[in-house]
């Protein structure tokens, strides 16, 4: 382990601070340095993965700092291997935002249910069209409860799709992860919602 010596820097001794302690994103369970960034207002992201997330939507290069400060749960998670042929790296934001699911407000609760439920139109082949049945469900406001979230931890993270990971995954590795996560939990209650307000005209 690096420790912070009398000849250590600064800088050097304020990493080392940083990396030994790590906070858990209260979303996904992976581990960060304590920092003073913005946060969404109601995705239960943690200013450091919130900050990373945002290398995944604009496709930029991630903050090596960041990712140097960071690392991903000691807990282990099955990678899983679908032989599906569904496009699903286009989903990884709503999988962010389904695995990040905030608080018990109504917009963190219509948000959840918006996602997962625009997640299982294509993964179950209902739809081909991005962000339809988002649309679709997100007609009607108030109309959804609380999806109780599976334990911290259970699903892969955004932190594995960067160097530093023990394993490194795909996209569709992470958006199979959080779905089957989830569905396994709530698969009966996600099949009425679609059936009930993305289906009909």
């Amino acid at each position: 382990m690096r420790r912070c010596s009398a000849t250590s820097s600064a800088s050097d001794c304020g990493a080392a601070r940083h990396i030994m302690n790590l906070i858990p994103c209260p979303g996904c369970g992976a581990l960060f340095a304590p920092l003073d960034g913005p946060t969404h207002r109601y995705l239960g992201a943690s200013a450091g993965c919130w900050a990373l997330s945002w290398s995944l939507t604009l496709a930029g290069p991630p903050d090596q700092e960041l990712l140097a400060q960071s690392k991903v749960p000691d807990r282990e998670v099955i990678v899983p291997r679908s032989t599906s042929t569904i496009p699903v790296e286009p989903l990884i934001g709503d999988a962010y935002a389904v695995q990040h699911h905030g608080e018990d407000s109504p917009q963190a609760i219509q948000s959840v249910a918006g996602h997962l439920l625009n997640m299982h139109g294509i993964i179950t082949g209902q739809t081909t069209t991005p962000r339809w049945a988002l649309g679709r469900a997100l007609r009607i406001r108030g109309v959804f409860h609380k999806l109780e979230p599976p334990p911290l931890g259970s699903a892969l993270t955004i932190r594995r799709l960067f160097p530093g990971a023990a394993m490194q995954v795909t996209r569709s590795d992470y958006v199979w992860s959080v779905y089957n996560t989830w569905i396994a939990l709530h698969r009966s209650t996600v099949e009425r919602w679609y059936e009930r307000y993305v289906t009909p005209d």
